[in-house]
């Protein structure tokens, strides 16, 4: 879906950069946080057809950043991203309709779950 917009949620300032990348490269809007609090205010001002955010981040984690932006917006599409996710987490993202990919994160992986995210 050309011109949708995706939030990007990474405490690592290069991940961010290489995320936008690669989702501006596919078409899409991307805007950067680096944390929760962040990603919230920006959430609260635009709407945003995905969001991308990493599991593992100081303060709120990605599980607590999606529990508040889904008070805000109840269907937001959500793409979690991890580095290691044991079957405790993998089930948790399952039941909260989160996809999870896991890092590195190749384009086309990346690019096929916004899609659908988008689509959906």
């Amino acid at each position: 879906m050309a011109n949708a917009r995706v939030l990007v949620i990474d405490d690592e300032f290069v991940l961010r950069a290489v995320l936008r990348d690669m989702l501006s490269s596919c078409g899409y809007q991307a805007d950067v946080a680096e944390d929760g609090p962040t990603a919230i205010a920006h959430f609260q001002q635009r709407r945003y057809d995905a969001v991308i955010t990493d599991l593992t981040m100081p303060g709120m984690d990605g599980f607590e950043v999606v529990s508040v932006l889904r008070t805000i917006d109840p269907a937001v599409k959500v793409i979690m991203l991890t580095g290691s996710a044991p079957e405790q987490t993998a089930g948790r993202a399952r039941e909260t309709g989160l996809t999870l990919l896991h890092k590195p994160v190749g384009l086309g992986d990346l690019k096929a779950a916004v899609d659908a995210a988008c689509e959906a």
